[in-house]
């Protein structure tokens, strides 16, 4: 007989969009991250081996289960909800020629023991914090109206419907020139079945980290607050206050907390944060990462119990000056 749980990978709801602002500027992150399920004492993460760069994310666990039957388990993974509102956040998700599929924001694959899994795609529309994809399905309004295909799009839904939406705010409308504008936010969820047998089980999952809008960071790093967040260390300061005109940053956040839910702490951690170019900029904590290449830093630990989830903070110079 197999024992069924309930697994969900934690990413950001519109609820838990993780946001930071200070003086002079504003950056928003949304975060994905660990496997998680509600509290077994079976089933611990023996190692996670976290790579972390501008254009990836890359995760590999083993999990051990001390149970001495196969644990039969449904896994999801949620991306981070995305605005509709043809702002930054829109553009980078959804207007991004090398994703095959826009629905696939994240680009998001998973393997267990080296074999490719097959996972449901299941749509969301998130609006104020309400899940609204049952009503727009039923009106025949599609999930994902974005760009210039929006309003041929809802020129197929009826009039009807369109105005009930408006009069919610999940749709406006202008009057100046007839445009319809989509108001809630879209994610995708991927979920598969999967058997936890005795013994270990090894997960491997990758992704495009999404890092949102964060250019106006004003003097987050020299009021002490982006100092302790992300360890900026004075190298660091002097560097980025030399440089900041000709540099683009990508704020990039890691949920690693949920590692609380499995049987214990994480056997082996190893994180690894690859800067992309020799001549960019990087921070992040904890402060005491060791250099391992030109462009990675490392750092590892033993039975690891995260306390906070992992920021990045990555500086590209710009076209000119590399």
């Amino acid at each position: 007989m197999r024992t069924a749980l309930k697994i969900a990978v934690l990413a950001l709801s519109p609820m838990l969009a993780a946001s930071a602002a200070w003086a002079n500027g504003v950056v928003t992150q949304r975060k994905a991250g660990g496997l998680v399920f509600t509290k077994t004492d079976t089933i611990s993460i023996a190692s996670e081996d976290l790579y972390i760069s501008r254009d990836e994310i890359r995760v590999s666990y083993v999990y051990q289960s001390k149970s001495p039957k196969t644990q039969n388990v449904t896994i999801s993974f949620p991306m981070p909800d995305i605005p509709l509102d043809d702002g930054p956040d829109t553009e980078d998700a959804f207007m991004n020629d090398k994703i095959p599929d826009a629905r696939n924001y994240m680009n998001f694959k998973v393997s267990v023991d080296g074999r490719a899994v097959e996972s449901r795609m299941v749509e969301r529309a998130l609006f104020n914090g309400k899940d609204n994809t049952a009503r727009l399905k039923k009106d025949g309004v599609p999930l994902l109206a974005t760009g210039k295909d929006r309003q041929e799009q809802l020129a197929k839904v009826s009039k009807s419907a369109k105005d009930a939406l408006v009069k919610d705010e999940i749709l406006s409308f202008s009057e100046s020139n007839g445009f319809y504008m989509t108001n809630w936010s879209y994610q995708v969820l991927f979920e598969w079945e999967q058997p936890f047998k005795p013994g270990p089980t090894k997960v491997d999952v990758s992704y495009r980290p999404i890092y949102g809008d964060g250019a106006d960071f004003g003097e987050y790093f020299e009021t002490g607050e982006g100092v302790k967040k992300y360890c900026a260390d004075p190298a660091f300061r002097a560097a980025l206050k030399k440089r900041r005109a000709s540099l683009d940053p990508a704020w990039i956040g890691y949920v690693v907390k949920t590692a609380k839910f499995w049987n214990g702490p994480i056997g082996k951690f190893r994180l690894v944060v690859d800067k992309g170019k020799p001549n960019n900029l990087t921070a992040f904590c904890p402060a005491n990462s060791k250099k391992i290449s030109d462009t990675q830093f490392e750092w590892t630990a033993t039975n690891f119990v995260p306390s906070k989830d992992i920021d990045v903070v990555i500086f590209s110079a710009s076209s000119e000056e590399q």
